[in-house]
This record gives C-alpha cells, structure tokens and sequence, in this order.
C-alpha cells in the first residue's frame, strides 16, 4: 500500500467523543432482543432423529449459526434450556443443519417456536438415520462436538461429517427485523 495513501485514509476518520447519534438505552433481554433483531442472519432447521420414533423428524429454527473451524470442520447454534428439541438432541447426539432458501419461508415458520414434530417440506433419512431437507439450500450432518449451558441457552458446537447442497444455489432466506427476505447467491464471475 502507497503511504501516502495510508495517510491521507487516516487523516479521512472521524472521531467523535459525544453521542448525539445514539440513544443510551436501558439493558432489558426484551431491548436486548429488538437490537439483536437488526443484524441480518441466515435462516436454518435443525433438525435430529425423534427420541421416541427415529424414522420422524423433531427439528426448530435456528438463526443463530455460525462456523467455527475448518480444521475440524465445527459449527455451532444455540437452543433455549427449555426447548422440547434439546432431549432429542442430547439423546441422538447428531444433528442436521439445513440452510433454507428464500421459498421456504413456510418451513421456517412450521419449526419456528415451539418445536413440531411431524414433517414440512420433505425429509430423506442419511446411511445415519439423520433427517435432511431434501431441498435445502444446503445440509450438514454433524455429530456433537461439545454442548454447554450458558444462561437460558446450550450452545452446541457439532463437528460436520456429511456435506450436500443445491446447484446452483436458490436464493438464501434470511431474516431481520422481524421480516423473511431473500438474498441471490449466485457467483457473478
């Protein structure tokens, strides 16, 4: 990089001392909530084999993923300590997570909330019996990594072992500020 450049970048930063753009606001978890609601996310089911009956699908909606390594491969979401999905999920001890397009907004709602047992969409069963959207955007299967109690939540850190996705990709769903929306992913190279 041109020094010379460098110099003149920095001499462009503002720094302000005052917030007279921003609002102090009091620390609520439901104030807490609607600040949250404007970072924009994907929208995910998990999804694991039913505790009672492996060949049914208990899955929830999950907007809180994230990878966490490469080597191994890991990623992690979290669900409520009171989440009816939370004792399949510690029994099966594996998972799918299933990146939804931007037309499967209805699924989103149908496993969003209370968890549903039940079919929406339509599931095929891996060599492992683990439920995967069969039109998902994406799906990874994952075995526990680790899962740990912080607060009102787990957070489940899965390690991937299987991989499939759609080509070309659908447009993602994803949601923000309370609103389903769509975004393209195709590659324009």
């Amino acid at each position: 990089m041109n020094l010379a450049k460098a110099a003149y970048k920095v001499q462009c930063i503002t720094f302000r001392t005052d917030n007279t753009d921003m609002n102090t606001l009091p620390i609520s978890s439901q104030k807490f909530r609607s600040l949250m609601g404007r970072f924009i996310t994907g929208v995910t089911v998990i999804a694991a084999p039913n505790a009672e009956s492996p060949i049914e699908v208990v899955a929830m909606t999950a907007s809180s993923l994230t990878s966490v390594s490469l080597n191994p491969l890991l990623l992690l979401f979290c669900v409520r300590n009171e989440s009816s999905f939370l004792p399949h999920l510690k029994r099966s001890r594996k998972f799918s997570v299933n990146i939804l397009a931007s037309h499967q907004d209805s699924i989103s709602r149908y496993y969003g909330g209370s968890v549903s047992k039940g079919y929406q969409g339509e599931w095929v069963f891996n060599s492992g019996s683990v439920p995967m959207l069969a039109d998902a955007n994406a799906s990874l299967i994952c075995k526990i990594f680790h899962m740990q109690e912080f607060g009102d939540h787990h957070v489940v850190i899965g390690q991937v072992t299987e991989m499939a996705a759609a080509e070309p990709p659908a447009p993602a769903l994803i949601y923000a500020a309370g609103q389903y929306m769509g975004v393209d992913l195709a590659c324009h190279a």
